[in-house]
């Protein structure tokens, strides 16, 4: 993804606007978890660039299709994510101000969304991944998804080691 964005028509005018809109494929894929975007995949990117006193705030929305495994199911699904970006990129005269922040830099006169649009996906992605909220998940003894058999069940087999307390709770 070359995600650059020329600086020249903001001339660091505190206040001064540009809007983008960035569509490319994604370059290296992401994948954190069982959540992957491939590399092939457009990631779809707008928003507004606005000059203030240090640098540019970016202030925008991407968006990709994203392929996933359900955590309960393990089955393959996807679904579009959509991410907030907010970034500030300072211009490198007040690097020094900044050093001990996390922040990226304006150079040559232009920034590179890339690397903060990567971070916002990846970033915004569940921690659990469901193909449904009510995903029922494996059985535990066979593995069948619960999802396409409701009704199963297995016959109830009690452990012969724990037979003498099957007794015990219906003593009076």
């Amino acid at each position: 993804m070359d995600g650059v964005i020329s600086l020249r028509d903001l001339r660091r005018t505190e206040g001064a606007t540009k809007e983008f809109a960035l569509s490319e494929p994604v370059g290296d894929a992401l994948e954190v978890g069982l959540v992957h975007i491939p590399s092939d995949r457009v990631v779809e990117a707008q928003g507004v660039l606005e000059a203030v006193g240090d640098g540019v705030w970016v202030d925008g929305e991407a968006s990709a299709e994203v392929d996933a495994q359900c955590s309960r199911c393990l089955t393959d699904f996807s679904y579009t994510t959509q991410a907030e970006i907010k970034e500030l990129f300072v211009y490198e005269d007040f690097a020094e101000q900044y050093a001990d922040e996390d922040v990226s830099f304006v150079k040559d006169d232009a920034i590179d969304l890339e690397p903060a649009i990567r971070d916002c996906l990846i970033l915004d992605q569940p921690l659990v991944t469901l193909c449904r909220p009510d995903c029922q998940g494996l059985c535990p003894e066979c593995g069948a998804n619960l999802n396409d058999e409701p009704e199963h069940s297995h016959p109830d087999t009690t452990d012969s080691r724990w037979s003498g307390l099957a007794s015990w709770g219906s003593m009076s």
